[in-house]
């Protein structure tokens, strides 16, 4: 009996989770901190990536791939943070 519970418990559980962090919005002051970073973001990784082609940097290939990502990240959190990922998924 107990493991039946457990196996309807669990999966209910972790959908219920789900869908609170589905329809959660952060407050204002994280959207616009996030959006403020977003914004600046491309301008950082393109002077850094920049700089590190200049200087000859040993480890230039690994670090612009880096900063591509964190650009990439933080996009998505800027789009999660305005709802953009709500709206087409619905």
């Amino acid at each position: 009996m107990l493991k039946k519970t457990l196996e309807w418990t669990i999966p209910l559980a972790l959908a219920g989770i789900m869908t609170g962090c589905a329809t959660y919005r952060p407050p204002a002051q994280i959207q616009s901190a996030v959006a403020t970073v977003n914004r600046h973001t491309p301008e950082y990784v393109t002077e850094a990536n920049k700089a590190l082609r200049e200087v000859g940097h040993p480890d230039a290939e690994r670090l612009t791939g880096v900063g591509l990502r964190l650009q990439t990240a933080v996009d998505a959190l800027d789009q999660w943070a305005n709802g953009a990922n709500q709206e087409a998924g619905q």
